[in-house]
């Protein structure tokens, strides 16, 4: 119950400051982290086929998140020349 509670308020804050779009994508790593702790800690074994997906899931993740940086900075650096 009160992981839970802790998650959902987590979730909440991690909402109000992210646009939707990297709320959406970001929020997919709970799978991986998922993934990563049933094998490290409940000794689950995944296929290569669902290792593959993992790697194809955190990859699209980094991309979206670098992508989100180098829109912040171009919008900051057009902002600063128009000043």
């Amino acid at each position: 119950g009160l992981l839970y509670t802790v998650q959902n308020n987590l979730l909440f804050i991690a909402l109000s400051n992210l646009e939707a779009a990297i709320y959406q994508v970001t929020y997919q790593l709970k799978i991986l982290t998922t993934a990563v702790f049933s094998v490290a800690l409940l000794g689950k074994h995944i296929s290569s086929l669902q290792t593959i997906s993992l790697f194809i899931l955190t990859a699209g993740v980094a991309a979206v998140q670098l992508s989100q940086e180098s829109f912040t900075k171009k919008e900051a650096d057009d902002e600063s020349n128009e000043q």
